[in-house]
């Protein structure tokens, strides 16, 4: 009996903590397994494609693990329905997103959701790490950038009214419509040579590096234009 218990003890203690990874990309999953491992010699990383892949596992570090690092790509819609699953056993066991989508209201929903820290890919793999690091301590970690990129957004919101002219609203208006110069020029009766003019100086008012950039800077205010212009109708109606 005495063996049995040695042989038990000794085989807790070269029992490693797991770190669990879930990414749909072969590639991209086994390059971050081996930066893990090198940052990590003191855990077993496991990693799988899919959450069904890992809940049907038996390997013990990925039964028990000490953290789970699931990444959301924005383009696979299984890895956004795999998130819901996660938001349900975040309680018991610590979730790390990582994700191409850095976006703050993302960022919001995925902490109320349960996770713990939420990783945007435009981060260099030592602050991931390190982010991992202490979500397993028991910490959140949160993205500064986003954050930053939220306020922003505010900002060229709160500034879009006041720094462009109507024409430009509407060309503004049409861009984040999806439109393209020559539908813009259309829509609004001018040339496409007039619609490159006001972009560039859309563009240069804004700060903005190009087009899609201007259309991320003022979506909050449209956004916020046709809040304000619903409620106007409902009291209206009332």
């Amino acid at each position: 009996m005495n063996g049995i218990a040695k042989d038990n003890s000794a085989h807790d203690a070269i029992r490693k903590p797991g770190i669990v990874v879930v990414h749909s990309r072969t590639f991209f999953r086994d390059c971050f397994v081996r930066c893990l491992e090198i940052s990590y010699k003191s855990h077993e990383i496991v990693a799988f494609g899919n959450i069904g892949a890992w809940r049907g596992s038996i390997e013990e570090a990925a039964i028990n693990p000490s953290i789970v690092v699931f990444f959301v790509d924005s383009t696979d819609t299984s890895s956004t329905n795999d998130l819901q699953f996660l938001e349900t056993m975040a309680a018991e066991t610590p979730v790390v997103i990582v994700s191409d989508i850095d976006d703050v209201n993302y960022v919001v929903r995925a902490l109320k959701g349960g996770a713990r820290g939420y990783i945007p890919t435009s981060l260099s793999f030592n602050v991931a790490v390190e982010a991992v690091r202490l979500v397993e301590a028991g910490g959140t970690f949160v993205p500064v950038s986003s954050l930053a990129m939220d306020r922003n957004r505010q900002q060229a919101a709160a500034k879009t009214g006041d720094l462009l002219t109507e024409r430009q609203m509407m060309v503004v208006e049409a861009l984040c419509q999806g439109m393209a110069n020559k539908q813009i020029a259309y829509e609004l009766g001018m040339s496409e040579h007039t619609v490159k003019v006001h972009l560039r100086h859309i563009m240069r008012k804004l700060r903005a590096r190009n087009r899609t950039e201007v259309a991320v800077l003022t979506k909050d205010f449209f956004e916020r234009s046709s809040d304000q212009k619903r409620s106007e109708a409902e009291d209206g109606s009332h």
